[in-house]
């Protein structure tokens, strides 16, 4: 049987004792059972994925933005390990039909070409999708991670630099333009021209960072306007599958 590469394989989940582990939580979303984001979950078509190279740690926090990506858009995970790379992402790396780029600064990847949206428009039309590898990590442990990582070290590099501030609460960054995963998916969805997804993605994200914010700090939702879009999106999404079917 062939492998499913968007099916993870982690280690045995260890018990959530931070902040808010005694919350009932949605077990698709991970969100609040009281705000579940499960029925106004985009799903996205265009000519791209993500993969994500997660740290150890991230798998554990309900506050990770990464899923969001692979909820709508699509793709696959896999937990980073120093000796052992997982087979299934040295696997989507030798594949014809993906065309594998790293999202890291450039300049913490010198040795690393620079990705080109020419270059990437023609792999496209040659039937390489681009697939977008994300460090889900803190800054510290993505610096680790790619410089442990050498099969990492050929793939043509996009540096994300943001034209505005994070709007990321649930977690304290280190320096104002740091994006959380979701946010830098967004940018890598733009940057391959694909606007109005990443403007999905930004909905999404909205709402998944008011409604937890909400119920963390016990105040009203303002995500009114972001909610409305997305539930448009898939009433007309729903709309268009039914005129395809026989």
């Amino acid at each position: 049987m062939a492998a499913n590469l968007s099916t993870p394989v982690f280690p045995r989940r260890r018990p959530f004792l931070a902040k808010g582990a005694n919350i009932s939580r949605c077990t698709d979303c991970l969100m609040p059972v009281s705000v579940c984001i499960c029925g106004i979950t985009p799903s996205i078509d265009v000519p791209a994925s993500f993969w994500l190279l997660m740290h150890y740690n991230e798998q554990y926090k309900p506050t990770n933005t990464g899923r969001l990506l692979l909820n709508s858009v699509g793709g696959g995970r896999t937990i980073w390990q120093r000796t052992e790379p997982d087979f299934r992402l040295l696997h989507l790396l030798a594949r014809e039909n993906r065309y594998p780029i790293l999202v890291y600064p450039q300049a913490m990847a010198p040795i690393n070409p620079v990705a080109d949206q020419e270059e990437m428009l023609a792999q496209l039309k040659q039937g390489r999708e681009p697939v977008f590898i994300l460090l889900d990590a803190t800054w510290q442990q993505s610096r680790k991670m790619y410089n442990h990582s050498p099969y990492l070290h050929t793939l043509p590099v996009l540096g994300i630099t943001p034209q505005a501030a994070s709007r990321y609460s649930l977690r304290r960054a280190q320096k104002e333009n740091h994006l959380c995963t979701a946010e830098v998916g967004a940018e890598c969805l733009t940057w391959t021209g694909e606007t109005e997804a990443a403007a999905l993605i930004g909905d999404y994200f909205e709402v998944f960072n008011e409604r937890y914010q909400a119920v963390r700090y016990s105040t009203p939702c303002s995500d009114i306007e972001a909610v409305e879009r997305l539930r448009s999106y898939r009433i007309q999404r729903e709309l268009l599958t039914d005129k395809d079917l026989p």
